[in-house]
């Protein structure tokens, strides 16, 4: 049966689309507050008039984009996403988009379904977030590297450094790879959790087995949120035939 996910499509489609333009406005706003230092004032007034314009307008546009995407298009894909597992794994209708494919498990019971639908999701944001931070170190280093040396290089303007480590210290560099590193983190820990869950013995009609259900589905969704992090579409793509047979065994070992 042929794989469906709406809600990738519909919700988080334009979120990569959005986040892709953020770097792009990223880089092109660090790039011209770099020029601007080097443009005389005195000597090329109207052009350095035209590149303070030209950032103020790209710093406008970069925090506009900021407030759209992490205040409207990521809130809306995660909802919409917890409410297809909600919906998958109560056997409801919370929500009109539709996945197939998309959870693989055979348990009947709600709850012990959306144990297994979280186990699974954590097994691939842990899988693919690894991968992912194996270029994002290398390339934070890179930075950290050339603006370690650049400040030990004594004709180096001082403005440039500070510009220079204004965009290795945002959000965008350092800020993103130790979002990353979190992620990673308290997706390992979760993962091990799900697996003394599903392994302790207990019954789902305990109580106690139900709230750690419930804590540990929390624990997940609230992780997702604040790290605020998009895995890569291509990474999945190229890893998901390797990581799904790998759950399978999983799946297989631990009885779900």
């Amino acid at each position: 049966m042929p794989k469906v996910d709406t809600v990738g499509k519909t919700y988080y489609d334009p979120l990569v689309l959005m986040d892709k333009i953020g770097g792009w406005l990223f880089w092109a706003i660090s790039a011209l507050s770099i020029v601007v230092l080097f443009v005389d004032k005195a000597a090329h007034p109207e052009a350095n008039i035209a590149l303070q314009i030209a950032f103020l307008i790209g710093a406008l546009l970069f925090f506009v984009h900021g407030q759209v995407q992490n205040m409207y298009l990521f809130p809306r894909a995660e909802d919409a996403r917890r409410q297809e597992v909600l919906s998958n794994s109560f056997n409801v209708t919370l929500t009109h988009e539709e996945t197939v494919g998309y959870y693989n498990n055979d348990q009947t019971n709600p709850l012990r379904r959306l144990a297994a639908n979280s186990m699974e999701s954590v097994f691939f944001t842990r899988s693919i977030i690894g991968k992912m931070l194996r270029s994002q170190r290398i390339t934070t280093l890179g930075y950290l590297v050339v603006w370690i040396a650049a400040m030990a290089y004594p004709s180096t303007d001082l403005e440039v450094i500070g510009v220079a480590a204004q965009a290795i210290f945002s959000g965008e560099i350092v800020g993103r790879l130790v979002r990353m590193e979190w992620l990673r983190m308290r997706c390992e820990h979760l993962f091990k959790d799900f697996n003394r869950l599903f392994n302790g013995g207990r019954g789902v009609s305990k109580s106690i087995t139900q709230a750690q259900i419930i804590e540990f589905f929390a624990y997940y969704e609230t992780t997702k949120s604040t790290a605020a992090i998009l895995l890569s579409t291509k990474i999945f793509n190229e890893q998901n035939p390797t990581l799904t047979a790998e759950w399978e065994r999983i799946r297989a070992r631990i009885g779900i």
